[in-house]
């Protein structure tokens, strides 16, 4: 099981948490969620995660500059990026975001768990 491994899940869309949620922690991860970008960052101020799953449209802070947050200030918390448009992995920017993966919504409940064990395989 995967008892040790911490995942944060960083989505306005309240659906999309909650599918993510329920499909790894029915896998013995310990998921915490989050609603938009200024609640994950005072999530991350308090806690060290091994896997950040984070939208990138988001009403407030997008999911770029959570991600950039993160990593400077937990730079070993692996990311998965979510979207619902291609466009944005298109988006010149998106390669020096440095994330493990991502997927591109609707996902299937097997997508987001074959990624997030393969990311975390091996991880202490």
């Amino acid at each position: 099981m995967n008892m040790l491994k911490k995942i944060l899940v960083v989505d306005d869309e309240e659906l999309v948490r909650n599918y993510v949620r329920r499909a790894l922690s029915s896998r013995g991860y310990d998921v915490a969620a989050a609603v938009d970008g200024a609640s994950a960052m005072a999530v991350i101020e308090k806690e060290d995660f091994d896997l950040a799953i984070c939208d990138l449209k988001m009403p407030d802070l997008r999911g770029e500059e959570v991600i950039r947050r993160l990593k400077a200030r937990r730079p070993l918390t692996r990311v998965i990026v979510i979207t619902g448009s291609v466009s944005d992995i298109l988006n010149p920017i998106f390669p020096g975001l440095a994330v493990e993966g991502f997927l591109i919504k609707p996902f299937g409940i097997n997508e987001i768990r074959d990624m997030v064990e393969k990311i975390l395989k091996g991880r202490s």
